[in-house]
């Protein structure tokens, strides 16, 4: 049996993959090729694949039997039609998620970045800033998505008694279930929180007219997918004019985010550089779900997380 993997990994974590396979099974790891021309010979006969080749090298990959992606997003690969079982990490990178967006919250709410830039500077400014920090208790939330994350970013907003609302096409208990409803809704928020994937129905869903009616203390935070805001260009406008309250966003329209893009000087704006789901064991987590999976794959039993490249979920 052949297996790709396509995946950054580090020298820990090849050794305990190589350990695990032994000479039973040929391993190849992408970073040993030179040239895409000898990856895709090795991705056309691997009878398995671990991680997110780019798509024109996934397209190659016609003998896999199964196919696992080291992250929970796939939205790139919808054109792609494969015979092979396509598994993604789900629920992995919720927690870290989750905890990056209220982290950002926080920030900004008792003022951590600038705390951060007094201290470079060995600036004390002490009492009179007190009077400028807000308290996350009590505050109205909308939570834009009904899966792993929004429901993780809700159970930590919860200890801070916040009213939450999901918006969701299909749950039960999502508050807003059309676009109509969300809008008419977001006057109320205080925050409003991406915590969507990237699909067809979820891209542009947050409109420049709904930007425009949040409050001017309201924060948006996304998490979800950069594509998510309609008009990057009306949320930077009103940042910069501080129509609104801020922004703590971990992803964005361009990334990396170009040099001379206004964002990187917004007012009230934590950027996290999509490493929300990091976590210092990442990729040794990574690791052991697929061999656990694998330890699936070869006994026939049903594999974790299945999903539908063409379906999107």
């Amino acid at each position: 049996m052949i297996i790709y993997i396509d995946t950054p990994l580090k020298a820990r974590e090849k050794e305990r993959i190589n350990k695990y396979f032994g000479d039973s099974y040929q391993v190849y790891f992408t970073d040993e090729f030179k040239n895409d021309a000898d990856k895709v010979d090795a991705i056309s006969k691997a009878d398995v694949l671990f991680g997110n080749p780019k798509p024109a090298l996934m397209a190659q990959a016609v003998s896999a039997k199964w196919i696992q992606l080291f992250t929970a997003g796939f939205e790139y690969y919808q054109d792609i039609k494969t015979e092979a079982i396509v598994t993604n990490m789900d629920d992995y990178y919720s927690q870290p998620c989750a905890e990056t967006m209220v982290g950002g919250m926080m920030a900004l709410y008792r003022k951590m970045d600038v705390f951060g830039l007094l201290k470079e500077k060995k600036e004390w400014i002490g009492a009179p800033i007190r009077l400028e920090l807000k308290l996350l208790e009590h505050k109205k939330v909308i939570i834009l998505g009904t899966g792993n994350i929004g429901r993780r970013v809700a159970k930590i907003l919860k200890a801070f008694d916040m009213e939450i609302l999901f918006f969701g096409r299909t749950a039960k208990d999502a508050a807003m279930r059309t676009s109509d409803e969300l809008t008419q809704k977001i006057p109320w928020a205080d925050f409003i929180i991406g915590c969507l994937p990237g699909t067809s129905e979820t891209k542009g869903l947050f409109t420049k007219e709904m930007i425009e009616k949040m409050n001017e203390t309201a924060v948006f935070c996304n998490v979800g997918r950069g594509n998510l805001v309609a008009d990057e260009d009306a949320l930077i406008r009103a940042l910069m004019d501080r129509k609104i309250g801020g922004a703590v966003l971990d992803v964005t329209a361009s990334e990396p985010i170009p040099a001379d893009s206004k964002l990187w000087v917004c007012p009230n704006t934590i950027l996290s550089q999509h490493s929300g789901g990091g976590q210092e064991s990442e990729y040794t987590g990574l690791v052991e779900l697929f061999l656990e999976n694998f330890e699936n794959f070869k006994e026939g039993l049903p594999l974790k997380n299945r999903i539908s490249f063409q379906k999107g979920y």
